[in-house]
């Protein structure tokens, strides 16, 4: 195993459902958290070891700003069961060359960082969650969009939420984590460029407060890729999976 950033949906989906669980729960208090956790996913680039990633935890909920580690929202409209939130989200996508034979030869594809807005809505016990954001260092320069519709359960101090998502990640997006540009082609691994996707994921999460005086996550989930990602000569595979756990309690 390698030692990697998760890939961009096992990390953003995992990791933003575990602090807004977190941070938007009945009663949380406000204040400063720590915690810890470990994740690990499958990627679907040809050869390419599966990533395993331990996650320390310093983050902040407030009455509207929220910091988890490398994500930060901030509350801009609060209107019954709807609220608007600015975020900053970091991007875990790329490779580098000696992570795969098939990078070889081809230029670093590098990690980002987005901005943009969230809407999120709650009816009859349903989350509707619609989002989307810009890349703001220029590595990709494009952007991506999502909507994600789950319903928790609760039982005897667990909550089970199973949840439903789609990602729209655009040209750009694709083009620069997934093409292959023209003096990067050889005859193992063919021009490609990369056109828009639309990705599935499927969540199951599992959280409890029973444990040590904190919140106690555990996510599994499973994506599957557009076509225009799995026909690029540098995957080899259509579906990930991934999985979380994370421990976090306030000072």
């Amino acid at each position: 195993m390698k030692y990697h950033s998760l890939s961009s949906l096992a990390a953003l989906s995992l990791l933003t459902c575990s602090f807004n669980t977190y941070a938007q729960a009945p009663q949380q208090p406000q204040g400063w958290m720590w915690g810890f956790g470990v994740a690990a996913s499958q990627d679907v680039y040809t050869d390419f070891d599966n990533r395993v990633v331990p996650i320390p935890i310093i983050g902040y909920a407030g009455e509207r700003l929220r910091i988890y580690g490398p994500f930060v929202s901030y509350q801009l409209l609060q209107e019954g069961a709807m609220s608007v939130d600015a975020q900053l989200v970091p991007v875990f996508a790329g490779f580098e060359e000696d992570d795969s034979f098939i990078f070889e030869g081809m230029e670093d594809r590098d990690f980002s960082y987005a901005a943009g807005v969230a809407l999120n809505y709650n009816w009859q016990g349903w989350t509707y969650s619609l989002s989307t954001n810009a890349d703001i260092l220029g590595k990709f320069d494009g952007y991506q969009a999502s909507f994600r519709l789950g319903k928790p359960f609760r039982f005897d101090g667990y909550m089970i939420e199973p949840s439903l998502g789609v990602t729209f990640q655009d040209e750009n997006y694709v083009d620069y984590y997934y093409g292959v540009r023209p003096e990067e082609a050889t005859n193992f691994r063919a021009f490609y460029e990369g056109e828009s996707a639309v990705n599935t994921e499927l969540r199951l999460a599992i959280s409890t407060r029973q444990f040590l005086g904190g919140m106690t996550r555990l996510e599994f989930g499973a994506t599957f890729f557009d076509d225009s990602i799995s026909d690029s000569p540098l995957t080899d595979d259509d579906t990930a999976l991934s999985a979380m756990f994370v421990y976090t309690r306030m000072f």
